[in-house]
């Protein structure tokens, strides 16, 4: 059984709200280390893979995976989904390439273009041009349809800049809408999900990961708008 690294303690300066900076010592980690951070025991695998399942089923509902300290929660969240028959897109920003190289290295998952993977994992802030570019499947094979984990500033947070979305459809009870506070998903990238999912049963799966560890799910029947300020 491989045994995940043990990290130094981030460094944190500034409020609970989010404000301030964190040293990223996951750059500092040898390539070695972060494949070792990155693949998933049997065990480790069947958790994140039953709490994923678990919030796509009850869209708003959050769980928390267990991250070690250093490592890009969205990438753990993805490595417990993948494996070599996963065609994967990792969408990095500036500094993610090594991290994006280790999750390829850590899951055997092949590489493939945005608009061909069936897995697409963003490092950096997704887009409204990255989600329009996403295979939504056919009708004869919505299964198709990719899957994304998408990196947000926070879940269920406290902040100024919290969002309240809420949500309907299979999975929320009847005549409801279930609310999820998000920070860091910008309101085009809402709109591109709309339009994604706009023909049943064809679209896109996604999942929203914190920094934290936090993760929730909005399958693609699930109905977004965000709430009415005030």
């Amino acid at each position: 059984m491989t045994e995940t690294p043990t990290l130094a303690p981030r460094t944190r300066t500034g409020n609970s709200t989010g404000t301030g900076t964190e040293t990223d010592i996951g750059r500092e980690l040898s390539a070695a280390d972060r494949i070792r951070a990155l693949r998933r025991t049997s065990r480790a695998s069947q958790r994140d893979f039953d709490a994923l399942l678990d919030v796509l089923a009850r869209p708003g509902r959050v769980r928390t995976l267990e991250v070690p300290e250093g490592v890009p929660a969205v990438a753990v969240a993805a490595c417990g989904l993948l494996d070599v028959e996963v065609h994967t897109h990792v969408l990095a920003g500036p500094g993610d390439t090594e991290w994006a190289e280790s999750l390829h290295a850590a899951t055997s998952a092949p590489r493939a273009e945005l608009p061909r993977a069936r897995t697409v994992v963003a490092l950096r802030p997704v887009t409204a041009e990255d989600v329009d570019a996403l295979d939504v499947g056919t009708p004869l094979a919505p299964e198709n349809g990719a899957r994304l984990f998408a990196s947000v500033d926070a879940l269920d947070g406290e902040g100024p800049h919290d969002v309240d979305l809420l949500l309907s459809g299979p999975g929320v009870p009847d005549g409801t809408e279930r609310r999820l506070r998000v920070r860091g998903l910008e309101p085009a990238v809402l709109d591109a999900l709309a339009r994604a999912n706009a023909s049943f049963p064809c679209g896109v799966d996604v999942f929203l990961v914190a920094a934290d560890g936090r993760v929730a799910g909005l399958p693609r029947t699930t109905r977004v708008r965000a709430a009415e300020a005030g």
